[in-house]
């Protein structure tokens, strides 16, 4: 379990990251955690840890989440889940590594955009961004830039934003959790992962969340995108340099 030590420093960046913008822990800490481990269990470390976190968050996240549309996006993750499971089954190791990073590269390309080629209100967009967001987390733990591009697509101002994104990554992530431990996918390193991390994941989570009470941000696009594309990039270089060798 060496290995959890060199990644500790990512996990609490992350952490940080998603105390502050309600999101993009998973996304962050996933491609550190694929350097070591095979992306089965980079998944359920990263998911076990981002639910804590978002543990820590739900109770301001309660009061200003917008509660219409989080039933609709979890209806669509439910049904999402079962079809990012088979991904992770059916897809080398190295090759989903690589398809992590460009999934998470393409998503931040379409949000620093502002194409947005559906109507944000309609009931059939919000069930079809939490059925892309939970295939996404049960193969990748790459869920979060759906909701985020969905997110960004309406008329919720930041703080509702946020919360609701939080909301949803507790049931949807709970639930992508329970099926990769159902399914035996989960061996001895989620434990002794969780052992080392869950402490310094949830002090960074606090100090994020202490970050934006105090001067919460104009908008999530601006803080988030530049580092998942840095993290996409890093990723990618080193899953082609592995399948290449």
């Amino acid at each position: 379990m060496e290995q959890i030590w060199y990644v500790l420093p990512v996990v609490m960046f992350a952490a940080v990251v998603r105390g502050y913008s309600g999101f993009g822990f998973a996304v962050i800490a996933v491609v550190g955690l694929n350097f070591f481990f095979e992306p089965q269990q980079s998944v359920a470390i990263v998911l076990s840890l981002d639910l804590l976190c978002s543990l820590n968050l739900w109770r301001q996240a309660v009061k200003q989440a917008h509660f219409p549309a989080l039933k609709k996006l979890i209806l669509g993750s439910i049904l999402g889940i079962p079809i990012g499971y088979v991904f992770l089954l059916l897809i080398p190791a190295e090759t989903l590594k690589l398809l992590i990073c460009l999934g998470i590269l393409s998503l931040a390309a379409l949000l620093f955009s502002s194409y947005r080629p559906f109507d944000a209100e309609k009931s059939i967009t919000k069930v079809g961004f939490g059925l892309a967001s939970g295939a996404g987390t049960a193969s990748a733990s790459i869920g979060g830039p759906m909701i985020v591009y969905y997110m960004l697509s309406s008329n919720l101002p930041t703080s509702s934003q946020r919360a609701t994104m939080i909301l949803f990554f507790i049931a949807s992530e709970a639930l992508a959790v329970i099926t990769l431990i159902s399914g035996g996918l989960v061996d001895e390193t989620l434990p002794n992962a969780l052992l080392i991390l869950t402490i310094p994941t949830l002090l960074a989570v606090y100090y994020g969340q202490y970050l934006f009470n105090r001067k919460p941000p104009q908008s999530l696009k601006s803080f988030a995108l530049p580092i998942m594309v840095v993290v996409a990039l890093l990723g990618i270089a080193n899953s082609t340099h592995t399948l290449l060798t």
